[in-house]
């Protein structure tokens, strides 16, 4: 009797678990853009490509950033099965930061985990 509860447990379990997978949609993007050596004056502008993958639709509710110098801009909150959205994202360097920059985007969802970071990093010379 009682592997008998123990394997039902298991078994509730396990549908429950595969159920709440399929509530969430999933993205793909790439993770990182290496933007190289550029000079305190530059701009620097990328486009990250983010897929749907997923039956579900993706809904972007927020779109944050590390830094004031970076800005970023989604296409398209809503992405459906197989399409994809755009995020631009601009750099301008400070005067303060020169040297190595790894700054991140974080991009809220309806995933899970539902926050998904991206980066730009790279060098800023004087």
């Amino acid at each position: 009797m009682k592997h008998k509860i123990i394997l039902g447990l298991f078994v509730i379990t396990t549908m429950s678990c595969n159920r709440s997978k399929s509530e969430y949609a999933t993205l793909k993007t790439e993770k990182t853009f290496d933007f190289g050596t550029i000079s305190i004056h530059d701009t620097v502008n990328h486009v990250f490509e983010v897929k749907n993958t997923s039956d579900k639709k993706l809904e972007i509710s927020q779109i944050g950033t590390s830094c004031g110098c970076t800005g970023a801009i989604i296409s398209d909150s809503i992405v459906s099965k197989n399409e994809s959205a755009k995020i631009k994202v601009q750099f301008i360097p400070k005067k303060d930061q020169v040297g190595q920059i790894n700054n991140s985007i974080v991009i809220e969802a309806n995933t899970n985990p539902p926050f998904t970071t991206i980066y730009i990093k790279g060098t800023v010379k004087e």
